[in-house]
């Protein structure tokens, strides 16, 4: 059965840093808005076809939520749709901005 993986802050920014893993945030829009992950996606039920469609072959997926407790379940339903690797963000966008301040992108 298809897993995700946790990953901290740390890694997720290396991954974010190299360039090729796409991000997958789930947070309301007002949440993205106020701040998200340059580069990421603000996935929802409406574009998820679109975002798995546009996915490279093995491109690692990291899905961000507010503190990385549903981004587990989002995750998980992406690994069940063959989607890996993917990882889920642990303590979430919180997390992020409190480690890395300097990459926070606002609408």
């Amino acid at each position: 059965m298809a897993e995700f993986s946790r990953i901290n802050a740390a890694t997720a920014h290396e991954l974010w840093q190299a360039g090729n893993a796409k991000f997958a945030d789930i947070r309301d829009v007002r949440s993205y808005e106020l701040g998200h992950i340059p580069g990421s996606v603000r996935l929802t039920d409406a574009n998820l076809a679109d975002f798995l469609a546009e996915l490279d072959d093995d491109q690692p997926v990291v899905v961000v939520c507010y503190h990385g407790n549903s981004s587990q379940g989002a995750a998980q339903y992406l690994a069940h749709q063959g989607i890996e690797p993917v990882s889920s963000l642990d303590g979430g966008f919180t997390a992020w901005a409190h480690q890395y301040p300097e990459a926070v992108e606002r609408n």
